[in-house]
């Protein structure tokens, strides 16, 4: 069975600074976003593709912006690319985050 990375946050700071963190960090680590799904502006979740030996750096770079997530116990020197998710839950979301849906016919 192939390896997969799953980190989790709770986060304070403002909900699209996180995200653009996450973002951040992928791209510092050479990995990239593969889905992602969003709960109102309660949690969120992202599903990531990285290289196996950058681990390290994702995790450095989030705890940088401020994210603190547990080391991941896979992967660390791995060349071979992971897949995994990290799930944001926001303590000041208030769950009433609505969108416009444009009408289409």
């Amino acid at each position: 069975m192939r390896a997969f990375l799953k980190y989790e946050a709770v986060v304070a700071m403002d909900r699209n600074a996180a995200l653009g963190a996450v973002s951040d960090a992928l791209g510092a680590a050479g990995g990239w976003i593969v889905d992602h799904m969003l709960f109102s502006d309660v949690m969120a979740t992202i599903r990531f593709a990285l290289p196996g030996d950058r681990t390290a750096v994702f995790e450095n770079a989030l705890a940088a912006a401020g994210l603190k997530v547990e080391p991941a116990a896979v992967g660390n020197g791995a060349a071979a690319e992971l897949n995994g998710a990290i799930s944001l839950t926001f303590t000041r979301g208030t769950g009433d985050l609505r969108r416009q849906v444009p009408a289409f016919s």
